[in-house]
């Protein structure tokens, strides 16, 4: 058994809507108080954190909202200080941050705070949810664990149901491959195939950029600004949607197809400090794209395995493994100095990741890449620059500009 979550689209009333808005601003009004008395702890002070009744009493304006969304924000800020000081942890978490009212809202409620009746959702001291363009009659609602109320920027309403389903294996192929991700192309396999990156963000940059523009010029806080920031939420929106429902299609084929599937663990919070890539690396999420591999290969039966980001894949020749000294950015093609073997850098690179992902996996070495033929080397071929060496592995005084085949 699995858990899964469905996201679907509310359609609230007037009065709805205002409950909803009330109950996202008490659960980050919660939180809010948490990381304040946390941040501004000093050592010798012991304080005991108010319970929801108390806070109650202080604060009438909680008892508007459902009780169970309040003790929810509560159980997840008892979760996070359990991981913040859990030395055990592989990867320390930094000082919480206070929530913001700009910005995607959310609150979720157990299986006590909620239930489903006639395809509508019904939430205490708020009321029935009416669902758009769904039928709730075909999901296993009675395995159902709790669901997430959030409103999106651009001012649209979801309600994410997490149930416990029985999801049955993909069928097993016999082929495993090996992922190069990249800005120019997202992914490279090692057998050749090439995605290229759709690049929406900068598809709609200049209609992102007006409808900026026109925000800036807006009084803050006047009803013109509240529809200018509604129109600039729903571009980012559009932006988003095309690029989730791109990774999703991809990574779905990439499980589909393959049974082992082998790629960098790449440190993408250290590249984006790069100035001059950040906006590409962004663009590309791979994180999003590395993240939707992995819970689909836990769902269908597939294995993925992450190569260490130092592993010089790159500058490893895949047909023998002599290892260059160095590998320029602005080399794309080369020739090993040990066997002659001519390489597409990130082609080569995808080739390496596999064996080194089998050799993880398995503890033995991959031999199943044969010395490329020069009608191969040509497929590969992207019309740039090609270094030469010499017998000594040292880079030749001259470099020749490939022909544009």
């Amino acid at each position: 058994m699995s858990h899964k979550a469905f996201k679907l689209r509310l359609e609230p009333t007037p009065e709805q809507t205002v409950l909803l808005n009330k109950t996202f601003g008490c659960v980050r009004s919660i939180w809010n108080q948490r990381v304040d008395g946390f941040n501004n702890w000093n050592p010798g002070t012991e304080t005991v954190e108010p319970t929801i009744k108390e806070l109650k009493v202080i604060y009438p304006w909680l008892a508007e909202v459902p009780y169970n969304a309040l003790e929810q924000k509560l159980n997840d800020w008892r979760s996070f200080k359990s991981q913040f000081f859990n030395k055990k942890r592989k990867k320390k978490l930094g000082r919480p941050s206070f929530r913001s009212r700009r910005g995607r809202q959310s609150f979720r409620l157990s299986i006590n705070g909620f239930s489903f009746k006639d395809n509508q959702v019904v939430v205490s001291k708020i009321g029935k949810l009416n669902l758009v363009g769904y039928d709730l009659s075909i999901l296993p609602l009675d395995t159902c664990k709790s669901i997430t109320i959030s409103k999106d920027p651009s001012g649209k309403c979801f309600c994410s149901i997490l149930l416990e389903v029985n999801i049955q294996p993909k069928p097993l192929t016999g082929q495993m491959v090996g992922i190069d991700l990249g800005i120019k192309d997202l992914y490279i396999l090692s057998d050749g195939q090439v995605v290229e990156n759709p690049k929406w963000y900068h598809e709609n940059q200049v209609v992102l950029k007006k409808a900026q523009q026109r925000l800036s010029r807006k009084v803050r806080g006047s009803r013109r600004h509240e529809k200018q920031r509604i129109k600039v939420a729903k571009v980012l929106e559009k932006i988003k949607n095309k690029r989730n429902y791109f990774l999703h299609n991809i990574s779905s084929s990439l499980v589909t197809n393959y049974d082992l599937i082998c790629l960098e663990d790449l440190n993408v919070s250290g590249m984006v400090k790069n100035h001059c890539l950040a906006k590409a690396i962004q663009n590309a999420s791979w994180s999003s794209f590395v993240s939707m591999l992995a819970y689909k290969c836990d769902w269908y039966g597939k294995t993925l395995v992450k190569v260490d980001r130092f592993f010089p894949s790159s500058k490893t020749c895949s047909s023998c493994g002599f290892k260059m000294d160095k590998m320029p950015l602005s080399i794309r093609e080369w020739i090993c100095p040990s066997c002659g073997s001519r390489h597409h850098r990130d082609h080569n690179a995808a080739k390496n990741i596999l064996q080194e992902g089998f050799r993880i996996l398995t503890g033995q070495e991959f031999e199943g890449f044969p010395k490329p033929s020069s009608a191969e080397c040509v497929e590969y071929r992207r019309g740039e620059v090609i270094s030469l060496f010499d017998e000594h592995h040292h880079l030749a005084s001259f470099v020749k500009r490939l022909e544009v085949i």
